[in-house]
């Protein structure tokens, strides 16, 4: 009996040490165009929070390869990391990606794929003790050679709208419709 205890405990700490080690890698590796990619879409970024990527798929999996970080906001550095791939922007969207607390991105992702987002801020609340979060997963499938502006927000609804956006960076009227999402697997958390 306590070797099967004991049997159980290994299996257990060893199950729980690959969901730590996974989302570990989302919160530190960066995203990267998965060398399969084919055709690709452009997406510009703009978070008041942490987004995280996962290609080829249309639930959240960060054990699947290429996935990781896409965007995290700046603390008194204006866009330290900001990959520029040369996509128009307006002086609206650049204000808004310098503001203290956002981050912003240009990134290639593949297309005629799902695609699967997570964004995670906190900011602070009423009181001391309280914060308030805002947390939200969403997939969509971008069409190739498609330019797309995503923006998550903390605001009262945890806002995340993605518009596709012309050749002077302006947006297009209609909203591109994402799809909430979760986690693949429920370990996966």
């Amino acid at each position: 009996m306590r070797l099967r205890s004991i049997l159980l405990l290994t299996l257990s700490l060893g199950l729980g040490g690959c969901a730590f080690v996974s989302a570990l890698k989302a919160t530190t590796v960066s995203y990267r165009v998965p060398a399969d990619a084919g055709e690709t879409a452009l997406i510009r970024i703009v978070a008041q929070g942490m987004v995280r990527g996962v290609p080829y798929s249309d639930c959240i999996d960060w054990s699947k390869p290429a996935s990781g970080l896409m965007v995290r906001p700046h603390r008194g550095i204006a866009n330290p990391n900001f990959r520029n791939l040369h996509i128009p922007m307006t002086a609206a969207t650049d204000r808004m990606r310098r503001q203290e607390g956002f981050g912003a991105n240009e990134l290639k992702i593949p297309a005629n794929r799902p695609f699967a987002f997570m964004f995670y801020n906190t900011e602070p609340g009423m009181s001391r003790d309280y914060r308030a979060v805002c947390e939200q997963s969403v997939t969509f499938v971008p069409e190739a050679g498609a330019t797309y502006q995503m923006e998550f927000l903390q605001d009262q609804m945890c806002t995340a709208r993605l518009r596709k956006i012309d050749e002077r960076g302006e947006a297009l009227p209609d909203l591109v419709v994402l799809r909430p999402t979760g986690f693949c697997r429920a370990d996966a958390q």
